[in-house]
C-alpha cells in the first residue's frame, strides 16, 4: 500500500499472465484495439482486471445457473457461518470450502479453523467440507482433519516451492508436507486419517490442561 503496489495494473504482465495468454481475450483485444496485448501491456492489464474483478456481487442465484449450465460437482469457496452452510446444503451443491481466503480480506473475521467444527457439526453428513486458510505443516492438516475437514486445500506454500523450483518445487512442498502428517499421526500415535482414528478426541486446548491446577500458587 506504501508504494501504490497493485500487480493487476502493471504492465510487465505480474499478476495478470492468465489474461494475457488467455485465446479469447486476446482476440477480443486485438478486435478492440487492433494490436496484440504483448503492443499495449499498459492497456491490456488493466482491461484484464476489470474482465474478472467488474464489481458485480454475486448471490445465491448464480449457483442456480452454475447447475443449469454445468453437470458436475459444485464446490463453494468462502463460507464462514452456519447460515451459508445450510444454504449452500439447500440449493444442492456438493461441498463448501470453510476460508476466510488467508485471513487478508475482512478485518475482524471469524478463524477459518474455529468456525470449522460448528460447519461440520451442522452439515458434514450432507456435503464435503474443505478447509483452506493457514495451512502451512502437517501439523496443520492434522488438526483441521481432526475437527472435520475432509480434506484441505494449500495455499502460499505451492507458491513458494514453484518460484523457487517450478514443477519440481511444488512436488517438494507436497511430499514435505505429506511427509509431515504421517509423522505427526506416528508421534501421535493416531492410525490413520480416517475419522474413527483422527477426531477431536486427540485434540487437547492448551488452557484445558492448566484448568485443575487454577488459583494453586507456586511454593
Amino acid at each position: 500500500m506504501d508504494n501504490g503496489y497493485n500487480p493487476f495494473m502493471r504492465a510487465d504482465r505480474t499478476g495478470v499472465e492468465l489474461g494475457m495468454t488467455d485465446p479469447v481475450f486476446r482476440k477480443q483485444f486485438k478486435a478492440r484495439h487492433g494490436v496484440d496485448v504483448e503492443r499495449k501491456m499498459e492497456t491490456a492489464a488493466p482491461e484484464w482486471m476489470r474482465t474478472i474483478f467488474p464489481g458485480e456481487s454475486h448471490s445465491w442465484e448464480d449457483v442456480e445457473f452454475l447447475q443449469k449450465h454445468w453437470h458436475g460437482p459444485i464446490v463453494l469457496k468462502g463460507i464462514q457461518s452456519l447460515a451459508d452452510a445450510r444454504k449452500a446444503v439447500e440449493i444442492g451443491v456438493q461441498g463448501v470450502v470453510v476460508s476466510n481466503h488467508g485471513g487478508r480480506q475482512l478485518d475482524g473475521g471469524n478463524s477459518s479453523l474455529g468456525v470449522l467444527p460448528h460447519i461440520v457439526d451442522a452439515v458434514g453428513d450432507r456435503l464435503t467440507i474443505f478447509f483452506d486458510s493457514g495451512i502451512q505443516s502437517g501439523a496443520d492438516i492434522a488438526k483441521a482433519m481432526a475437527l472435520g475437514a475432509d480434506c484441505v486445500l494449500i495455499g502460499r506454500p505451492y507458491v513458494y516451492g514453484l518460484a523457487l523450483g517450478g514443477e519440481k518445487g511444488v512436488e517438494h512442498v507436497l511430499k514435505s508436507l505429506v511427509g509431515e502428517l504421517e509423522l505427526t499421526l506416528h508421534l501421535s500415535g493416531v492410525p490413520s486419517v480416517q475419522k474413527k482414528d483422527l477426531n477431536r478426541a486427540v485434540l487437547v486446548r492448551e488452557e484445558a490442561l492448566f484448568e485443575s491446577v487454577k488459583g494453586v500458587g507456586l511454593r
